[in-house]
Order: C-alpha cells, then sequence, then structure tokens
C-alpha cells in the first residue's frame, strides 16, 4: 500500500514540476541583439539594457556588443544606455516563446563633457560625476611631445610632480631614494610597482599603445591598497576595434650646449637619443591581437668624472658615464572572446625590456661640474624587466560580471658597485561587480600579493662583512567593496572599505641568522558624493582613509653612494591618513570645444608619517661621513592642505582644433611634530627634524614644491598642429641640511665639494619650463614633427645636486594607417 502510495505522490509531483517548467518556458520570451554606435562599425562593450519601471532587471553588452535578456510575455519597454552616448528606449509586445532579434545604434552625446574613466570605481564613469579629483592625460600629448617615457608626460599633469623618477600627488610624498611611494602606478588596473622598494620603472611603460592617463588625487587605499596613499596614476592601454591600426614612429635628438658655457664637457660632439616605437591592433574574428615595442638609444647628458678640470673628451659609448640608456621593449595582448558560453573571455598580456644604463647621485659641482657625476656616485645597470598577465572575465545575463586578474612582475638590476637587487612580485585579484543603469553599482574584491627581494642592499643590521646577497620577502592579504548609487540622477554617494593584512620577514643570508616576521592589519573606509547643481555644474565632497606598510627597501637597504650612505631601519612603523576635500567642476562649451574648470580644496593629515631623512645612524668614522647619512624615520604627525585647480577640454572652434589641460596646485606641507625626537643622538644632541631641515622656519615637510603651475595646449588647422607646454615650480624651500653642509665635512676629509649651498642662494626663484613642439600631415597616414624641449635652455633642479637636461631639439616621423 504504502509502495502505491509513494509512486502515486512521485508521479504526481513529477506532473506538476514538468507542467510548471512547460508553462514558465511558455509564458517567457527572449530578445537579443547588438547595440553598437551610429555607425554601425563598432560595438559597445558593457552597454546597459534594463527594464523600465523594473530597474533591477536588465544585462549588460559583451564585448563585441551582443546582449540577450529573458523577459515575462507582455508589453515591455527597455532602455539602452553607455556612458558618453544617448540613451534610447524600445517596446516590445511580447508573445510566450518568442525570440526577438533587436539591433540598436547609440548615438553619441554631444552636448555633455565627453571624458569618461575607470579608475575612481573600476567601472566607466563620466568624469563629472565623480566624488574624488581626477584628470585625465590623453594620448595626443604623449605623441605628439615625442616621449619616450611616461613620466615626462606626467609633468604636464595638474598637481603632479615626478621628482628623481618619484611621483607625488599634492605635496603628498617627498623625496627618498627610490624607496617607498604614495602613489600608487598601475598599468591597466593592476600594479606595477617594484614589490621589494615600491619604485617604478618608468622606461618599461609602453608609451606606444597608451588609451590615457588618469590620475586621482587624494587617499584611494580602499579599491588600491597601500601604495595608494596620496592618489594612482592608471595608465591604460587600448585593445583593438573593429578596423586593424598600425602606428610606427621613429625620432632622433640632440642636447643642445647649455648655458653655462664652463659645464660643456662634450666639446663640439653633442649627445643625442634616437628610437623606434610600433604598435599594431587587429580582430581575427574572436581573437583580439595586439603587439608592440620600443628600441631607444640616449647618450645621456651627465658625463663621468672628470681625471682632470681641462677634461672635456666625450665618448658616447663610454660606460663610465653619469647617465645613458640604451632599451629594447616588446609587449603583446592576447584576447580571446568565446563563441560558447556568452559572456566569456580570457587572455595574456605580456611585456619584457632589457637595457642597459647609469644614473648618478650628485653632481661633481655646481659650476663647470653641474652635469658631470661626483666621483663613486654613479651606478651602471643592467636590467631585465617582464610581466605576464593571465585574466579571465566572465559577465553573466543579470549583469554580474566576474574578473580574475594575475600579474607576475619579474625585475632584476644588475649593479655594478654592490647594489644589485632582484624581486618577483605574484598578484591575483578575483573582482565581482553588478552595474544598473539606474545609478546602482556594486563592486568588490580579493587581493593576494607576494613579494620575494633578493639583493646586495637588503642586508638590514646584518654584519657589513657578509659578502652574500640576503633576502626578504612581504605578503598582502585584502578585501574590499564599494558601493555607488545615484538617486533622482542629480546626487551620487560612493562609499568602501577595505582590510588589508601584512607580513615582512627581515633579511636572512643562508643559516646566518633566523628570519623575523612583522605582521599587522587594519581597515580603511572612504565616503563621498556628487551632487549636480545645474547642467553643467557639480559639487563635490570626499573623505578617505589610507594606510601604509613600509617596503623591503625602506626598512632594510644598507649602502652607500659616493659620500652618502643609506642606513636601514627595522622598527619602522607603517604609515596612516586621512584626505577630504570639497570641490566643484563646471563644465563649458565654446563652439564645438568642450571642457571642464576644476577647483578642490584639500587636507591630508598623516599619523607616523615616513620620511627619507639625514641623521647619524652609524660608527663616528671619517671614512664614513662620521655616521652621518640617511634613514626612513616616522617623523610623528604631519599635514598637507592646498588649493588644486584644473582646466582642461577639447574640440574645435571655428575650424580650429584645440586640445588644452592646464591647472595650479598650492600647498602647505608641514611637520606638526618637528622637535620629536629621532632615535638617535649627535655629541649628545637630541636630533629632530627640525634639527636635520635646511630651512626649519614654518616647519614645511621636505622636498615639496608649494606652487606648480602647468599647462599645455595645442593648435590643429588642415595639416599643421602647433603646441606649447609650460611648467612652474617654487623654489624648494626645505631639504636635508646634509646637502648644503656637505661642503664642510667633505674639505674635512679633502674631497672635492658640490657646492649646493652656494647654488641654491643664488637660484631661490623657481623655475619656468616652456616646450613647442610643430607638426605637418604629409599624408593621410605620414605626419613629420619637431620638438623642442626647454625651449629657453634653463638651468634647474627638480631634487638636489641632480640637474636636469639642457634644451632639446628633436625630429619625429610618424606614420599610422
Amino acid at each position: 500500500m504504502f509502495g502505491n502510495t509513494r509512486s502515486l505522490a512521485f508521479l504526481i509531483s513529477l506532473f506538476t514540476f514538468t507542467t510548471s517548467v512547460a508553462f514558465s518556458q511558455i509564458e517567457r520570451a527572449t530578445v537579443s541583439g547588438n547595440v553598437s554606435e551610429s555607425s554601425g562599425k563598432q560595438g559597445i562593450p558593457a552597454a546597459y539594457i534594463v527594464v523600465i519601471g523594473n530597474e533591477s532587471k536588465g544585462t549588460l553588452t559583451d564585448l563585441d556588443g551582443n546582449y540577450s535578456i529573458e523577459l515575462p510575455a507582455g508589453r515591455i519597454t527597455l532602455r539602452y544606455k553607455s556612458v558618453g552616448f544617448l540613451s534610447t528606449e524600445e517596446t516590445f509586445d511580447l508573445k510566450p516563446g518568442d525570440k526577438l532579434v533587436k539591433n540598436i545604434l547609440l548615438k553619441q552625446d554631444v552636448v555633455n563633457m565627453k571624458t569618461f574613466v575607470t579608475t575612481a570605481g573600476k567601472y566607466e564613469q563620466n568624469i563629472e560625476e565623480l566624488t574624488v579629483s581626477m584628470d585625465v592625460l590623453r594620448p595626443n600629448i604623449i605623441e605628439n611631445k615625442n616621449t619616450t617615457t611616461i613620466n615626462d608626460a606626467l609633468q604636464q599633469v595638474p598637481g603632479v610632480s615626478i621628482v628623481d623618477g618619484e611621483p607625488q600627488i599634492r605635496s603628498g610624498s617627498g623625496y627618498s631614494f627610490g624607496a617607498g611611494s604614495r602613489v600608487m602606478i598601475l598599468m591597466d588596473g593592476l600594479p606595477i610597482l617594484s614589490g621589494d622598494a615600491g619604485r617604478p620603472s618608468w622606461g618599461f611603460l609602453p608609451v606606444e599603445n597608451i588609451e590615457q592617463v588618469e590620475v586621482i588625487k587624494g587617499a584611494s587605499s580602499v579599491l588600491y591598497g597601500s601604495a595608494a596613499l596620496s592618489g594612482v596614476i592608471n595608465i591604460r592601454t587600448a585593445y583593438p576595434r573593429d578596423k586593424p591600426q598600425t602606428k610606427v614612429s621613429v625620432f632622433s635628438g640632440i642636447y643642445n650646449n647649455p648655458q653655462n658655457k664652463d659645464a660643456i664637457y662634450w666639446g663640439s660632439n653633442n649627445p643625442g637619443y634616437t628610437g623606434l616605437n610600433f604598435f599594431h591592433s587587429q580582430k581575427f574574428g574572436n581573437l583580439d591581437l595586439v603587439v608592440g615595442g620600443n628600441a631607444f638609444y640616449d647618450a645621456g647628458f651627465i658625463g663621468a668624472t672628470p681625471v682632470n678640470v681641462n677634461d672635456t673628451t666625450f665618448n658616447p659609448y663610454a660606460e663610465q658615464r653619469g647617465d645613458f640608456e640604451n632599451r629594447v621593449r616588446l609587449n603583446a595582448s592576447i584576447r580571446y572572446r568565446s563563441k560558447k558560453v556568452e559572456g566569456l573571455s580570457f587572455g595574456i598580456n605580456m611585456n619584457g625590456m632589457l637595457s642597459r644604463s647609469a644614473s648618478s647621485l650628485i653632481w661633481m659641482n655646481a659650476d663647470s661640474g653641474m652635469y658631470r657625476a661626483y666621483p663613486g656616485s654613479n651606478t651602471l645597470t643592467v636590467q631585465d624587466v617582464s610581466y605576464v598577465d593571465p585574466f579571465i572575465n566572465y559577465t553573466g545575463k543579470k549583469g554580474w560580471n566576474h574578473s580574475l586578474k594575475n600579474r607576475w612582475f619579474h625585475l632584476n638590476n644588475d649593479n655594478d658597485n654592490n647594489q644589485s637587487n632582484r624581486s618577483d612580485v605574484y598578484y591575483s585579484e578575483y573582482q565581482v561587480q553588478k552595474q544598473i543603469a539606474s545609478g546602482y553599482n556594486f563592486t568588490a574584491g580579493v587581493v593576494h600579493s607576494y613579494t620575494n627581494g633578493i639583493s646586495d642592499l637588503y642586508k638590514g643590521n646584518l654584519a657589513d662583512t657578509i659578502e652574500a646577497q640576503a633576502s626578504s620577502s612581504n605578503r598582502n592579504i585584502a578585501s574590499y567593496f564599494q558601493v555607488n548609487k545615484t538617486f533622482f540622477n542629480v546626487l551620487t554617494i560612493s562609499t568602501g572599505a577595505r582590510y588589508e593584512y601584512f607580513n615582512i620577514q627581515s633579511p636572512q643570508v643562508g643559516d646566518t641568522m633566523q628570519a623575523r616576521k612583522v605582521e599587522e592589519g587594519k581597515p580603511v573606509f572612504r565616503a563621498g558624493a556628487n551632487l549636480k547643481l545645474a547642467k553643467a555644474s557639480f559639487l563635490r565632497a570626499s573623505f578617505g582613509q589610507g594606510y601604509r606598510f613600509p617596503t623591503i627597501a625602506e626598512k632594510f637597504i644598507r649602502t652607500a653612494v659616493g659620500p652618502i650612505r643609506i642606513y636601514p631601519n627595522d622598527s619602522l612603523k607603517s604609515e596612516t591618513s586621512w584626505n577630504a576635500e570639497i570641490g566643484f567642476k563646471q563644465g563649458f562649451k565654446i563652439g564645438n570645444f568642450l571642457g571642464y574648470l576644476d577647483a578642490a580644496y584639500f587636507i591630508q593629515s598623516f599619523q607616523d608619517n615616513i620620511e627619507f631623512n639625514f641623521g647619524v645612524f652609524g660608527p663616528p668614522d671619517p671614512n664614513q661621513l662620521f655616521g652621518l647619512g640617511f634613514s626612513s624615520l616616522n617623523i610623528g604627525n604631519t599635514e598637507v592642505k592646498g588649493v588644486d585647480v584644473s582646466l582642461a577640454g577639447q574640440g574645435k572652434i571655428g575650424k580650429t582644433g584645440i586640445a588644452l589641460l592646464a591647472g595650479y596646485t598650492y600647498t602647505l606641507p608641514v611637520a606638526l611634530e618637528p622637535n620629536l625626537p629621532y632615535p638617535v643622538k649627535l655629541e649628545g644632541k637630541q636630533l629632530t627634524y627640525a634639527w636635520s631641515s635646511s630651512d626649519s622656519s614654518g616647519y614645511l615637510l621636505k622636498y615639496r614644491f608649494q606652487h606648480i603651475a602647468k599647462a599645455d595646449i595645442e593648435f590643429t588647422r588642415g595639416k599643421w598642429s602647433l603646441g606649447f607646454s609650460a611648467r612652474y615650480s617654487s623654489f624648494m624651500k626645505n631639504i636635508d641640511r646634509i646637502f648644503e653642509d656637505l661642503d664642510l665635512y667633505l674639505a674635512i676629509l679633502q674631497q672635492p665639494t658640490p657646492g649646493l649651498k652656494k647654488y641654491r642662494e643664488e637660484n631661490n626663484k623657481g623655475f619656468t619650463i616652456f616646450d613647442a613642439r610643430l607638426s605637418y600631415q604629409l599624408s593621410d597616414v605620414v605626419k613629420a614633427a619637431f620638438i623642442v624641449n626647454n625651449l629657453f635652455n634653463e638651468e634647474y633642479t627638480l631634487r638636489p645636486m641632480s640637474m636636469e637636461a639642457p634644451r632639446t631639439t628633436a625630429v619625429q616621423l610618424s606614420v599610422s594607417f
């Protein structure tokens, strides 16, 4: 009996299930198709398709603009929308079981500002809707200025300074001998700072394939982690369009004679540079391919230490020079868009470079030797650097996007002065994201990063007699989320949080000592709002916390360059900060020229601020400069506040095309505890930040420019283009006093004296640098250009005792088809 009952119940359940499934299938319908630009030649990826009246129901297009959405039968209206395009709506009368195909063409929105970015929220947004300050460096500046490394172009971004290769945003950091960064550098959203020192290799970054560079100003640790304490620089490369694209450019230039004729060491044989860039992108069915590369030779303008004062010989092939670079770089990106699984793509990005270069820390002297290296201060480096980035991305029919990005980043600096270092970074990030056209975006992710560093430099407090290289490692694990929501199409609220865990292992040389591990973790939060006051007027406010754990180099570096000695600090603590700002953005249109004016007041407060500082850290040995040197220290609480103004736009006024990027930044960076004792004394006297400063008035932080003004403008008419750049930096008031006192100590040791103190007294008004460029379109595919940098041949320094290049003149020939 019970068996028959169970059989009957089973049959009834099976009938009910199959009937309900069949009924549900009959009562539903499917709409699919493609969303493209108005020309119909280019699909729009990540376009929104949502149901009017039920905005939580929707989907996104895939990389080719294809979409498919399952809907209930009946009368349904869909809205199609993408950033930078005018939305459109379509109404369908769906019958059960219908499978309709509807292709949509979206027109570009030429009324609103046309700058779209991804860095602020890890998804595409209109720059006017952001809750943080951001500037965008477009590829026209990079290409037309004949930029050989991306850091040269970044000097044109308002509020940004690159001092001896180290990025600063709004005076958030000073000079640190290449160890530690408060600005996160990203290549396509993944970190590209060296794992051991936190320093970028600018020549490694591909200038030949840049879609745009996005610069966030202010704490961005919630989305990007430890190094994003003061901001983010994200270099975005481009994937292929439907039409194949090829670019090749060759260039050659020379360094002109400086104004100081006594400093010319090359006679009539001026040093020069030459190079080649190439790039090709193409779609092969569902396969996207990008290849590019660069070959560059630069004889440099810093000569070797002279044998005698009358030595004016110049050998462009001598490796004893203070400055030169030879490099070859190749990169490739491959992406496959699955035919079988809708919304699935995967691929790999690769980049590799071999280079041979020299660099010098300080000049010979401030007069005839300003373009020569001090004895023992130049370093010859053979570098190999590469990354391999496998990735997979999937967007489901309900609009959830899942991505897994990985990067193996290898860096090996083989130096000639016992300063070699090698690091490998293994980075992985899983991210999930949901976008809905009603203005809601949810982003969350987990990150794991492991770095292994091996170096002559990172011996920490191990005995100097140990000749073997030391190894050290660190690990970072983090999770984060951020939510953006737009209310009533006028108010955008953004909030997010991140938890970071770090550990670092002290140096170990074989079995010399047992490695010690230091570990800690901390949460950070952010929030922001953007209010649309009028059609093109936006008011924003934001608050964000930051947290930075010291790098391997900051804690364990021990080395000497010329007379300068660097000491480790195993007890260095992590630093934290908070950043707040209020800003206003006003869009405008003149003819077909679209632009915006942005102004912001900001304040950033640091706790346990890490600065690279002068003090007494070694034994009082005359051969070791009496124990004087540099080390990374926690100097207590500091603060940076100021005003940042940007003006940007592009388009046409009449028949003339115009591209503009300009800005002014004022900062007041101060040490709030300038008399906090250092952990060392000099002849019984307690050392402090104020004591180590060349100018302690106002307790300004070191190596900062308080006033920075920049502008770049380019005019295009017919086949001609004419561009100008200008950069003003005020006098760097405060540096480490040892640089000005170095003459005294070196005179005691009967060594050459650099003469910095006198140079700073005579050059205390800041400097302005002008560049100019002129190009002519010879044909539809060929363009010739003439570029002059440092037009008026100014002699200036960004970092003490390191002279920048004199005027350079170059010619460039570009082919694009």
